[in-house]
């Protein structure tokens, strides 16, 4: 087998020849491309989604901070009709997808912050057109509508 310092001497990996070296200048032009384009359109990771809904008397801002197949953490502002932050409230996030019946147990959210919540690990187990069902105790669901994707 030659070896590396036999290869360099006799002309490189490409051999000697002018055509051998622009073959392979050429080949590295069109890597360089590709990698560059591969690299361009390479989806970006995905954006918390931000989310409103309201009953005459609560109003919630959902954020569902990874809206893509898996799971995701999501955050709850909770007000009043007046709009001031609900304390010491029940909250449970149930994720349901219509076309398919999935649907995960709903998960019970924990207080961060005055009026503010967070479920945790909300599993999305299909991609599609999903419903966030927020289910604050003693008022009528919220019901938002959410894209996930892959």
């Amino acid at each position: 087998m030659m070896k590396i310092a036999e290869l360099v001497r006799r002309g490189g990996f490409f051999g000697s020849s002018p055509s051998a070296r622009r073959g392979a200048a050429s080949a590295a032009a069109v890597l360089v491309v590709v990698a560059l384009l591969v690299w361009w359109w390479w989806p970006e990771s995905t954006k918390p989604v931000v989310l409103h809904a309201a009953t005459p008397d609560r109003s919630a801002t959902v954020t569902v901070g990874n809206p893509r197949l898996g799971s995701s953490d999501i955050d709850i502002a909770l007000a009043d009709g007046d709009g001031k932050a609900v304390a010491g409230a029940t909250i449970r996030v149930a994720a349901v997808e219509e076309s398919s019946g999935a649907a995960g147990p709903p998960v019970t959210a924990t207080a961060t912050d005055s009026g503010r919540y967070r479920a945790a690990d909300v599993p999305f187990t299909a991609t599609g057109q999903w419903e966030l069902r927020v289910l604050v105790e003693n008022t009528v669901p919220l019901i938002l509508p959410l894209w996930i994707g892959d």
